[in-house]
């Protein structure tokens, strides 16, 4: 099956300006999106995952590597034969107020996205935009008041709205209910779900939050320091996850079960910065299974066998797995 979207060996270097060198955000990531599928990406803060969205889109220019989009590569493109793409290509950011330009109405900033990719008439735009609000679970009432009228969680049924008005194919979600309340993270995130049943989209889901992400995602890729550590199915990732840095994540993820507690794994100190990522494993300095091997070469990624039936494959990049190392 032809993947929705597939980057190859991905890259984004940031310059520093006055002190040389730069910040590697994202270092040789590939990886596959199936038509209809929601990827979820998660990592720790700076782990480079919204930079990696975003490079998706071509929001962000990559330093090097190929992404491909509906079988057509968007590497090399001009910034003019991007946007012709773009209806096909949305994302919902983590804040709807600053995304959201508060001088203009709902039904303005619902329109504006098919008036830039002139779709429709205007008569078909309106009737589009009625639908569209109230697929969101707004009403109509909504439309001629501005975004500062409306709580988070409403603010980004709109963000919502105006993502899916073109119809597109793939949507970049980054961070899009972390900071709604409890009860409406699970609200959105049900609409979502619904929307892409509906409507058949494909999703990048992006989240520090693996509760979350475990809720909505068929695939997780799991990202340190500009690099994924470890990808697999959904169920495989929290029910057999493989790298260190995976287990400790789910170890943190709140447990109603008491009968069936895992233990918590803390991670000591905090994420190194990319500026001077450690040399080896990026992980090692964390690690608590580190090796001396770990300090001196950087693992390659390993297809493991999956259990059963399972359907996918599980990719971990760690040199617990490496053949000969007695793990």
């Amino acid at each position: 099956m032809t993947p929705l979207l597939s980057v190859r060996d991905l890259v984004k270097t940031f310059d520093i300006k006055g002190k040389g060198g730069g910040v590697r955000a994202v270092s040789h990531v590939s990886l596959d999106v199936q038509h209809g599928q929601t990827l979820g990406v998660v990592g720790e803060s700076g782990s480079g995952k919204s930079t990696l969205g975003r490079l998706m889109l071509r929001l962000v220019e990559p330093s090097s590597g190929s992404i491909t989009f509906d079988g057509k590569s968007l590497s090399g493109l001009a910034p003019r034969e991007v946007r012709r793409h773009r209806r096909d290509m949305q994302m919902i950011f983590q804040d709807p107020l600053a995304s959201l330009d508060p001088r203009m109405s709902v039904r303005n900033l619902i329109t504006e996205p098919l008036v830039i990719h002139r779709i429709g008439t205007n008569q078909e735009q309106s009737a589009k935009v009625r639908d569209i609000i109230e697929r969101v679970g707004l009403s109509q009432d909504a439309l001629d008041r501005f975004p500062h009228e409306f709580s988070g969680g409403q603010r980004q049924r709109i963000s919502i709205a105006r993502a899916i008005i073109t119809m597109p194919k793939l949507i970049v979600a980054d961070e899009p209910v972390s900071s709604l309340d409890v009860s409406i993270q699970s609200q959105i995130l049900n609409l979502m779900l619904d929307l892409r049943r509906d409507l058949n989209l494909t999703y990048v889901f992006i989240s520090h939050d693996l509760a979350v992400v475990q809720h909505i995602a068929d695939t997780v890729a799991v990202m340190y320091l500009g690099e994924i550590v470890e990808m697999a199915p959904a169920g495989e990732i929290f029910n057999n996850p493989k790298h260190p840095y995976t287990q400790a994540l789910i170890s943190a993820i709140p447990q109603i079960d008491t009968g069936q507690r895992r233990e918590r794994i803390v991670l000591s100190g905090d994420i190194p910065s990319p500026q001077n990522p450690p040399a080896g494993c990026h992980f090692h300095p964390r690690c608590p299974h580190a090796m001396s091997i770990c300090s001196q070469e950087a693992p390659v990624p390993l297809v493991l066998q999956m259990p059963g039936e399972a359907l996918g494959t599980h990719t971990v990049s760690c040199h617990l797995y490496t053949p000969g190392s007695g793990a």
